[in-house]
């Protein structure tokens, strides 16, 4: 699309800014602002009905959003689409690298908020990461945010010296960082972390061994606005079938064995024969 313009990115908003910052882009009077995560659902409902009248040509995009759920008070939706991704596909992938790379059978897991898509995930990490190696435990803390560091440093540092975690997936933004700083600091050749939404391995991060990575199908918001055809609520979905959903590179940590055995469970998850969905809701029932 060589036509869009990117501008500055509003990195790590607190929820009370959220509106503001989603404000100040309908002020210059943009195509298309996209929320990512399912908390600006909560906090643009008056900005984008505003915005349906005073900007009509402002189109709004958040991520792992179910609007049946999450739009239920949103007055109109005429200028909004979500993105909704297969998290029972991004937490296998995740979970099948875990239970391949522990070696104490102790993984954890950081969600910024307890909301219905951050158990899922978790659900099918820990079991993925049990059908690849009975007798995984998980440790988990939904309800840390998005933006504190030095929560995600605390927590992981906790979970090595009491529960001997040496595997660490995030869904948490900024709070992840701090996860892989105590990751680090524990062993970085003993200790992992999988990174998301974005591949980052081999990038300066020492424990990260790869990452699960979600493609939002922000071109195909953009293509529907150049048609015309953007808006009234519709659910774009993010999967392994349409490359929504994908691993990241490996670091040089993964055996080339351990990758093999990786590829080998991704065409499992991608042809939906490796979990069902009595194993994750088995999991998700405890939570």
């Amino acid at each position: 699309h060589p036509k869009w313009e990117m501008l500055e990115p509003k990195e790590s908003v607190a929820d009370a800014d959220a509106a503001d910052a989603a404000q100040s882009y309908v002020d210059q009077d943009v195509d298309l602002i996209v929320g990512a995560g399912n908390e600006f659902a909560s906090v643009w409902a008056e900005v984008v009905a505003e915005a349906t009248e005073s900007h009509p040509k402002v189109h709004f995009l958040i991520t792992n959003t179910d609007p049946a759920v999450d739009l239920a008070d949103y007055q109109t939706l005429d200028n909004l689409e979500t993105v909704l991704t297969d998290l029972s596909q991004s937490g296998a992938l995740a979970g099948v690298v875990a239970g391949l790379m522990t070696k104490t059978k102790s993984i954890g897991f950081i969600g910024g908020a307890k909301l219905p898509m951050t158990l899922t995930k978790y659900a099918a990490y820990l079991a993925a990461a049990q059908k690849v190696t009975p007798g995984v435990e998980g440790h988990y803390n939904f309800e840390a945010g998005f933006t504190d560091a030095s929560l995600g440093a605390r927590l992981t540092e906790n979970w090595i010296a009491a529960n001997d975690v040496d595997v660490m997936w995030g869904d948490a933004s900024a709070v992840d960082n701090g996860s892989r700083q105590a990751l680090e600091s524990a062993g970085a050749d003993t200790h992992f972390d999988i990174a998301q939404p974005i591949d980052i391995a081999g990038e300066g991060q020492a424990t990260v061994v790869t990452s699960t990575v979600i493609d939002w199908k922000i071109d195909q918001a953009m293509d529907e606005i150049e048609k015309g055809e953007f808006g009234s609520g519709r659910t774009i979905s993010a999967d392994m079938s349409n490359g929504g959903i994908s691993l990241g590179k490996f670091s040089d940590k993964v055996p080339a064995d351990v990758q093999d055995k990786i590829g080998d469970y991704v065409k499992l998850i991608s042809g939906g024969s490796f979990l069902t969905e009595a194993e994750i809701e088995a999991v998700r029932s405890t939570l």
